[in-house]
């Protein structure tokens, strides 16, 4: 059974604290710290941890990122040998009405889940640094985004995409994509935090920022439009956000990436963000 670790009781919760204590390297890295009662609170408050439980206690712990029908499973941690754990976790997962099923997992579990039906499709890489006070001057206006800039900013995502084996089908998927986010879906969106370089109607460029935890932020989204690229307007946005969250209780600022996107890693690495995990994506669709 899954269920969400600020729903389940007091015994289950604990019992998840104390697996996720017993690897300090995946505490620090999710959570800042392997102190029990940090990592209580977190997934007490939190409505993206979940749990695996059956009559032995917790299996998994897991978070679940949903975007309408399709969810993202990444900081998976196993209690026992996976090839034990994974045919009950995707049971599970299919019995929740999804349409598709991606895991984020460590390249060791793979083989588990292609027994179970999974496919390999990517490999992603984390990154993460701390906010900081950094001064760029824009070359373009900036725009805190918000649901007025979606229409516009949904067609330069479609654009910014094609061609790349990402893209959207058309600009109405990206738009639904992007209100997810702004909505608030994707984790409590960080509108003060999410810039655009231009100005209304003529915006080239985005980063969105929603919150991963308590203390820790997460670049949801970050693109420009094809024919402004190479102009520093993604690292000012960045920046931007980077000085926002100063200050704001956020301790670090994460984000995903595909190993195959060079462009991105060497921008990331250039604004000091470190690389601290290394995943393989496996997705299986109903």
């Amino acid at each position: 059974m899954i269920t969400k670790t600020s729903k389940c009781s007091q015994n289950i919760l604990q019992s998840a604290t104390d697996l996720l204590r017993s690897n300090p390297d995946f505490a620090k890295r999710n959570f800042g710290s392997p102190d029990g009662a940090e990592i209580a609170r977190t997934l007490a408050a939190s409505d993206k941890w979940h749990v695996e439980v059956d009559d032995r206690g917790p299996l998994a712990v897991f978070r679940i990122e949903t975007y309408g029908s399709k969810a993202t499973i990444s900081e998976l941690y196993l209690k026992d040998d996976d090839a034990v754990v994974a045919p009950i976790l995707s049971k599970d997962l299919h019995g929740m009405g999804l349409s598709e099923i991606a895991f984020r997992i460590s390249p060791s579990n793979e083989q588990a889940f292609a027994a179970v039906g999974f496919k390999r499709r990517d490999v992603y890489l984390r990154f993460s640094r701390a906010p900081a006070e950094i001064k760029m001057m824009p070359m373009l206006p900036l725009t805190n985004v918000t649901q007025k800039e979606i229409p516009v900013l949904s067609r330069v995502m479609f654009d910014a995409y094609a061609n790349t084996g990402d893209g959207f089908s058309d600009a109405e998927t990206a738009e639904k994509s992007l209100r997810t986010i702004v909505s608030g879906l994707a984790g409590r969106y960080l509108s003060n935090a999410s810039f655009a370089s231009g100005a209304l109607p003529n915006l080239v460029s985005a980063c969105l920022i929603t919150e991963y935890s308590p203390s820790e932020a997460r670049i949801t989204q970050v693109f420009t439009h094809p024919l402004y690229r190479a102009r520093g307007l993604a690292t000012v946005e960045i920046a931007s956000g980077l000085s926002r969250l100063l200050g704001a209780g956020v301790q670090r600022v994460i984000v995903w990436n595909k190993e195959s996107n060079g462009v991105v890693t060497r921008l990331l690495t250039k604004m000091e963000f470190k690389e601290d995990e290394r995943v393989t994506e496996m997705t299986s669709s109903v």
